[in-house]
């Protein structure tokens, strides 16, 4: 078998040596198979990737709510008779990144085309500006959200460390 197998591939390497036009397939082939693998290991992820990796995306502002969250729990157990606080934040989005682009205007015959190429540094897109996501809303249970006062004062406390709208604000009242 062995012995079949290699003068298999002995008349085929003669082949391949008498050939140019199966040498210059198989030079495609390989080049095909150099690019195929580059793009899909070796390459580093583009602006669009990170964009559209949910789980990035997610974790951060996930990780951003949680943040969030807590400071808020601990600045509005602090107001006079709020008593035990819990606090939610819901996020509208996730984190939105603006990369640096090189723009290349062409002028031709049938018009101006404009190109926008994202700029790399070392292989890694250049950060431009990190946009936070926006709060969708914030629900606060309080031990002391019977009280009207102590109502308002959370969602003045509230609308000035998370700058969100009133209606955007829900108050419970904690068991």
């Amino acid at each position: 078998m062995k012995g079949k197998f290699s003068e298999l591939v002995k008349k085929f390497a003669d082949s391949i040596k008498t050939n140019r036009k199966m040498q210059i397939g198989l030079a495609i082939l390989l080049a095909v198979i150099l690019i195929l693998c580059y793009f899909l290991f070796i390459r580093s992820p583009s602006p669009k990737d990170v964009n559209e990796g949910q789980s990035i995306v997610s974790s951060d502002a996930e990780a951003y709510a949680d943040q969030l969250e807590s400071k808020l729990e601990k600045v509005l157990s602090q107001v006079k008779g709020a008593g035990d606080v819990s606090v939610l934040v819901t996020l509208g989005s996730g984190f939105e990144y603006v990369y640096a682009t090189e723009e290349v205007v062409k002028e031709t015959s049938s018009g101006t085309t404009t190109t926008s190429t994202i700029i790399l540094v070392s292989g890694e897109p250049v950060l431009v500006k990190e946009i936070y996501p926006q709060i969708q809303g914030v629900l606060v249970s309080a031990s002391g959200a019977d009280d009207i006062s102590v109502k308002v004062n959370l969602i003045t406390a509230i609308q000035t460390v998370v700058d969100v709208a009133n209606e955007d604000i829900t108050i419970l009242t904690r068991v």
